[in-house]
């Protein structure tokens, strides 16, 4: 993934790696454009009742949270649990933002503890190829927007499987 500023229409960062549910191989990369200084990592965990991903600041391991799909929900949800936010063992923190949307789709929202919207993806139908895949990000003011795009990679790579599935039940309707 590229991804660009389109105030100013500039390069922000850019998203290298692939979820390939290999031990070790699962990582996303997300680096600064402008100096290619690893902002975040994004780690798949292979052993998890749902899909769970750990994200990581810049190249060390040093974990910042995780996002997870929720296992106890009317849709689909995905969850973000902040690291510092207390929780041991079994006992995990509360979500400090959830995901809710058309997954499928890939128009979703990120919502803080409050409920309040602090992040709206959605996927440009400008071009019809999975290959090309545009997307917009729009942020309230002071969120974070590394962990935005983390979690919407994140997602995409999760939904990608049914995706394909859906076009070509599509495509065989027709």
């Amino acid at each position: 993934f590229d991804i660009f500023d389109l105030d100013g229409n500039v390069p922000y960062c850019r998203v290298r790696g692939a979820m390939l549910h290999l031990p070790g191989k699962d990582k996303m990369k997300i680096a600064a454009s402008a100096d290619g200084t690893v902002a975040a990592t994004l780690d798949r965990k292979l052993f998890a009742l749902t899909p769970t991903y750990d994200l990581y600041r810049g190249d060390s391991w040093e974990k910042i949270g995780w996002l997870e799909k929720a296992g106890v929900a009317l849709t689909d949800t995905f969850e973000f649990h902040a690291q510092q936010e207390g929780g041991f063992g079994p006992f995990k923190p509360p979500a400090t933002f959830k995901l809710e949307g058309d997954f499928l789709d890939r128009r979703f929202v990120m919502k803080n503890g409050k409920g309040e919207v602090v992040a709206k993806v959605t996927k440009d139908q400008i071009i019809e190829f999975d290959q090309f895949n545009h997307y917009q990000i729009d942020l309230a003011p002071g969120m974070d927007p590394i962990l935005v795009v983390a979690c919407a990679c994140a997602i995409d790579e999760e939904f990608d499987e049914e995706h394909k599935k859906k076009k070509e039940q599509e495509e065989k309707e027709r």
